[in-house]
C-alpha cells in the first residue's frame, strides 16, 4: 500500500481513515524481521528492516524536545507530559493524536508512583520518524532500583490507546544507544536485573504497531481485555510479556527477543501469527499454565535436551491437561517445531497439541477481537480483517471446564468447585456423586448446544452427548482405579480434554466399626504404638491423630501428628516435649474402599517420664507434621451417646492451639502445606525424589497473596552448644530463591529467610542466619549472621556473603559451640556452598526454627524439607558432610 493514502492534514482530524490507514498498513507491510536489540548494531528503519515513515502523518498535539518552551494556544509541547495533560480524551470514531518529534523524552516516577499514568480513552502516540529507535521514552528505575515498586515509566488503564513507530525503554539494566547522536545515549543503571517495566497496560482496544519495548526483567505487565500488536519488537529474560488471564492477545509480525540467550516470557491468553522468537540458549513460555498460548505460524528456536524451547519453566502438575496451541510452527533452521513440556526433568512432549487447519481457521484477528471473551460482539477490527475471515467469526478459539458436584439422579446440582486446564478434574467414584461438567467455550458467542462429548472409558457414563454440560457418573466394576479422558469438542473441532480419576465402588457401606477398639501399648524403644482391629477386612487406611495433654482426662490436648497418603501412623516416637505429659491417638476406621467410621480414642495410664525418651535429636518427620493450628478450644459438652469403647470422658476436647509456645514442641505460625511429589510447585517443582522422606512443608499463601510462615521449636531447658540441620528448596532454582531483590531490614513485606538457633520464640530472641536476593546478584543470594532481640534484627558484623547455594535441596548447618557461631551450606545441584563464622554472645536458649516472610506466593516460596535440632558434647562442633 503507497504511503501517501495515510492521511496528511496537521489541521482537520479524520479518525475513520487513521484507523483504517493504520489496521490496511499493518496487514499489508512485508514480514522482513530484523532483531532489534543493540548487540549486533545493525541499523534499523522501523520494526521490519524496510522503511516506515511517519514524520508527516496526521497529529493534533506535537511534543517537540527542541522547543524551547511549551505553547499551548498551538498545541505544541516540550515534554510528553505536558502534551498528555492538555489533551482531551479521543473517542472511538476520533481519538487524540500526540504526535512526537525524533528525541529521548524522560518519562520518570518517582519510589512509589509511576512516570505517567494514562487513563484518558483514545489516546494514540504518534512518532514522527522514518525509525521508531529516534523516539524514545526512558527512564532507569527498577524495583529497589530508584523504586519500591517495579519501576513503572506508563500505566495504561483505558480504552482505545495507541501507539506507534516508537520506542520504550526502561534502561535500568541495560544501555541504550540513540541512532546519530552519541550524546543521547542511556547508560544503564546497573547490570543486575530487577523488575523494571517499560509499560503495564490494562483496558481493552488497544493497539500497539511498529513499537519496540526494551528492558530486561517484566518489560512489559499486558493484561489488556483485547490488544493488537503489529510489527512489534520486545525483548527481556523473565516475566516480561503478560501476567493476565483470561485475555485475548494478538501479535502479528512481530519478535520476541531473549537478549541474554534464554528466560521465561510467561504470556498467558497471547496469540502469536507470523511471530518470531529468539534465544540462543533456551526459552520458556510460562512459570505455571493458565490460559493457554498458541502459536500461529511462528518460528521459534531450534530446541535441544540441553538447551531446550520448553512450555514450562517448572516441572507439570500430575494429570495436568492443558495443551498450548501450535499451527504449522517450525523452528529456526525450517524445521517442525520442537517444543519441550519443561527446561527440567526428562524430555517430554504432552503438553501441546497441533490444530487441523478446521480449527486454525478460528485464530484470525477478525474473530479473536470483534469481542472480549464473555461480551457481545462490539466488531472491533483493528487488523482490518473482517472481510476475509467474515465466515470464521463465530469460531471456538478456547475453552475451559466448570465441574459441580450433583447427585447422579438429579439435575439440581449443587455447586462444589470451579477449576480450569490448569487444575486437574475432580474424583469420582462408583456409587458416589456424579459430577456435571461444563464446557465454556470462547468467544462467548458460540453455539454452545453444538458442543459434544466423548470418552473412550467403559467406566464412566454420560447423560447426553450433546449440548453444554454432561453428567458425569462413575461404573468402575473393578477393583483398581481407573482413569477416564473426557474430552469436549466444538463444531469448529476446538476441543479440550479432561482426565477424571474414578475409584471402585466403597466397600462395605455403611464404613467399618472396631472390632478391638485402640489401646495405647506400653512406651518401647522410645515409641508408643496404637493397638486396634476393624471388624473387616481390606486394606487399612484408618486416619490415626495423635495429640499430647497435660492431664489424664486430656480434656485440654495438643496435636502434634497426623496420617497421610492412607498410611496409619500407628507409632508416635516421642522427644522431650512428652515427658510428664499424657499420649492420646484418635483413630478413624476406615479402608481403602469405605468411607471413615466413627472415631475411637485412647489415653495413656500415666504421663511419660524422661526414661521412655529415646530421641537424641529433635527430627520431625514431615509426612506426618502438624502444620496447621488446632481447632479453636470448645467449651460446648458432646451429649451424643458413644456406643465404642474409648477412654475418653463423653465431653467434646478443648485442643490448644498449635500457635502456643509449649517447651518441647513445635507451632507452626502463618500458612504452610504439606506437599509432595504430585503437587504443583512452581519452578523448580521438588519432588518425592528430591524431598527426604518424600514430603515437605511450603509456604503457602495467606489473605492478599502474601506469603507468611514460620516454625518454631521452644526449648525452656537452659542450653549450651546445639547445632541446627535445614534441609531447604526454593521454587526458584537459579540461585536467587526470591521473587524480587530485598534487603535485611525487619518486616513482613521484605522477602527473607530466617533460621534461628540460640532462639527463644517467647521472647523472640536469640540468633538467625538471614539471606535475600540482594540486587547485584543476578543469580546470588545475601547472606549474614544476625542477633534478634525481641523480634528485631542486628547483624553481628559487616560480614556477609554473596553466593548461589540456595538451590534445590540446600542443607544449611548452622552450630554454636561456645562463643563461635558458625554456618555451612551446599545444595545438591551444583558446587556453590556458604561458610559463615562470627563471635557471639553465648545464651541459655536452645530453641530453634524457621521464618519465610514475603510478597506474592506464585514462583517465591520454599518447601523445607528435614529440620533437625541436636545438642552436641560442648566444644566438639559437628561439621556438615562433604
Amino acid at each position: 500500500m503507497p504511503r501517501d493514502s495515510f492521511p496528511r492534514s496537521n489541521h482537520a482530524h479524520s479518525g475513520s481513515r487513521w484507523m483504517a490507514a493504520l489496521a490496511l498498513t499493518a496487514l499489508l507491510l512485508p514480514r522482513l524481521h530484523a532483531q532489534d536489540n543493540l548487540i549486533t548494531g545493525e541499523v534499523i528503519n522501523g520494526y521490519t528492516g524496510v522503511p516506515f515513515d511517519t514524520r508527516d502523518d496526521h497529529y493534533d498535539y506535537l511534543v517537540d524536545g527542541a522547543l524551547s518552551q511549551d505553547d499551548p494556544a498551538h498545541r505544541r509541547f516540550k515534554t510528553f507530559q505536558a502534551a498528555y495533560e492538555a489533551a482531551p480524551a479521543g473517542t472511538e470514531g476520533k481519538p487524540t493524536v500526540i504526535g512526537v518529534r525524533p528525541d529521548v523524552y524522560f518519562v520518570r516516577g518517582t519510589e512509589t508512583t509511576a512516570g505517567l499514568a494514562i487513563t484518558k480513552n483514545y489516546i494514540t502516540i504518534l512518532g514522527l520518524t522514518d525509525d521508531r529507535r529516534k523516539v524514545v521514552f526512558a527512564d532507569d528505575r527498577g524495583h529497589l532500583q530508584g523504586a519500591r515498586d517495579n519501576g513503572y515509566m506508563f500505566t495504561v488503564n483505558a480504552t482505545g490507546f495507541a501507539a506507534i513507530n516508537v520506542t520504550f525503554v526502561n534502561y535500568c539494566n541495560m544501555d541504550y544507544e540513540y541512532p546519530g547522536d552519541p550524546s543521547k545515549n542511556l547508560k544503564m543503571r546497573t547490570p543486575f536485573d530487577s523488575q523494571a517495566v517499560s509499560m503495564s497496560m490494562r483496558g481493552d482496544k488497544q493497539i500497539f504497531s511498529h513499537v519496540a519495548f526494551l528492558g530486561r526483567h517484566d518489560t512489559i505487565y499486558l493484561q489488556t481485555l483485547r490488544s493488537y500488536f503489529t510489527n512489534v519488537f520486545v525483548e527481556g529474560t523473565e516475566d516480561f510479556l503478560g501476567i493476565g488471564a483470561g485475555i485475548v492477545s494478538v501479535w502479528k509480525d512481530s519478535e520476541v527477543y531473549f537478549p541474554t540467550g534464554t528466560g521465561v516470557m510467561f504470556a498467558p491468553g497471547v496469540i502469536f501469527i507470523d511471530t518470531v522468537f529468539k534465544a540462543s540458549h533456551g526459552m520458556s513460555f510460562y512459570k505455571g499454565f493458565t490460559t493457554p498460548v498458541a502459536l500461529i505460524h511462528c518460528v521459534v528456536p531450534v530446541s535441544t535436551p540441553q538447551s531446550p524451547t520448553s512450555w514450562l519453566l517448572a516441572r507439570p502438575a500430575a494429570g495436568q491437561s492443558s495443551y498450548s496451541l501450535t499451527y504449522h510452527t517450525k523452528d529456526a533452521k525450517g524445521d517442525p517445531a520442537v517444543i519441550f513440556d519443561s527446561n527440567v526433568g526428562p524430555p517430554a512432549f504432552r503438553l501441546s497439541r497441533e490444530l487441523s487447519d478446521k480449527e486454525a481457521a478460528a485464530f484470525n484477528p477478525w474473530n479473536l477481537l470483534r469481542a472480549t471473551t464473555t461480551g457481545p460482539a462490539d466488531d472491533w477490527d483493528p487488523a482490518g480483517a473482517r472481510e476475509g475471515y467474515a465466515a470464521h467469526g463465530a469460531d471456538v478459539f478456547r475453552m475451559r471446564f466448570v465441574a459441580d458436584l450433583a447427585v447422579a439422579a438429579k439435575e439440581d446440582a449443587t455447586p462444589q468447585r470451579s477449576y480450569t486446564e490448569l487444575f486437574t478434574a475432580p474424583d469420582l467414584h462408583t456409587g458416589g456423586p456424579a459430577v456435571r461438567l461444563n464446557a465454556v467455550p470462547y468467544p462467548a458467542r458460540a453455539q454452545t448446544n453444538l458442543i459434544s462429548w466423548s470418552t473412550a472409558s467403559s467406566a464412566i457414563t454420560f447423560d447426553r452427548t450433546t449440548g453444554p454440560s454432561v453428567l458425569v457418573s462413575a461404573h468402575n466394576s473393578t477393583n483398581r482405579t481407573e482413569y477416564a479422558a473426557v474430552t469436549a469438542t466444538a463444531s469448529n473441532g476446538f476441543h479440550i480434554t479432561t482426565t477424571l480419576k474414578v475409584e471402585p465402588a466403597y466397600l462395605p457401606l455403611p464404613p467399618p466399626r472396631f472390632a478391638r477398639a485402640p489401646v495405647l501399648l506400653k512406651p518401647a524403644d522410645g515409641k508408643v504404638a496404637v493397638d486396634y482391629a476393624l471388624g473387616l477386612s481390606g486394606k487399612d487406611v484408618s486416619r490415626i491423630t495423635w495429640y499430647l495433654c497435660d492431664e489424664g482426662r486430656c480434656a485440654n490436648r495438643r496435636k502434634v501428628a497426623v496420617s497421610r497418603g492412607d498410611q496409619p501412623l500407628k507409632e508416635y516416637i516421642l522427644d522431650a516435649g512428652a515427658v510428664g505429659r499424657y499420649v492420646e491417638a484418635e483413630v478413624e476406621p476406615k479402608l481403602d474402599r469405605s468411607d471413615p467410621g466413627a472415631a475411637a480414642n485412647a489415653i495413656s495410664a500415666k504421663p511419660l517420664v524422661a526414661e521412655e525418651i529415646k530421641a537424641s535429636m529433635v527430627s520431625p518427620n514431615f509426612r506426618n507434621f502438624v502444620e496447621t493450628p488446632s481447632d479453636t478450644p470448645s467449651d460446648t459438652p458432646n451429649d451424643t451417646p458413644n456406643d465404642t469403647p474409648n477412654n475418653t470422658p463423653n465431653n467434646t476436647p478443648n485442643d490448644t492451639p498449635n500457635n502456643a509456645y509449649v517447651s518441647g514442641t513445635w507451632t507452626a505460625l502463618g500458612t504452610w502445606r504439606s506437599v509432595t511429589n504430585d503437587d504443583l510447585i512452581y519452578w523448580a517443582s521438588p519432588t518425592g525424589d528430591d524431598l527426604v522422606n518424600g514430603y515437605g512443608l511450603k509456604v503457602a499463601a495467606k489473605t492478599g497473596g502474601l506469603l507468611r510462615g514460620s516454625l518454631l521449636y521452644q526449648n525452656d531447658v537452659p542450653t549450651g552448644d546445639m547445632q541446627v540441620k535445614v534441609v531447604l528448596t526454593p521454587d526458584k532454582i537459579g540461585g536467587d530463591g526470591f521473587g524480587a531483590p530485598s534487603s535485611g531490614d525487619d518486616g513482613d513485606d521484605i522477602q527473607r529467610v530466617d533460621i534461628f538457633i540460640k532462639y527463644d520464640p517467647r521472647t523472640k530472641t536469640g540468633y538467625a542466619l538471614r539471606f535475600w536476593h540482594t540486587i547485584p546478584s543476578a543469580n546470588t543470594c545475601m547472606f549474614q549472621l544476625y542477633r534478634i532481640e525481641d523480634g528485631k534484627g542486628t547483624p553481628v558484623s559487616s560480614q556477609q556473603e554473596l553466593t548461589g547455594v540456595y538451590k534445590p535441596n540446600t542443607t544449611f548447618i548452622l552450630s554454636a559451640i561456645g562463643s563461635t557461631l558458625t554456618v555451612r551450606g551446599a545444595n545438591s545441584m551444583d558446587s556453590d556452598t556458604l561458610s559463615l563464622e562470627e563471635t557471639i554472645v553465648p545464651n541459655q536458649f536452645g530453641g530453634a526454627g524457621i521464618s519465610i516472610p514475603g510478597t506474592v506466593w506464585m514462583g517465591n516460596s520454599s518447601t523445607v524439607s528435614e529440620f533437625e535440632i541436636s545438642y552436641p558434647t560442648a566444644g566438639r562442633e559437628t561439621r556438615p558432610k562433604e
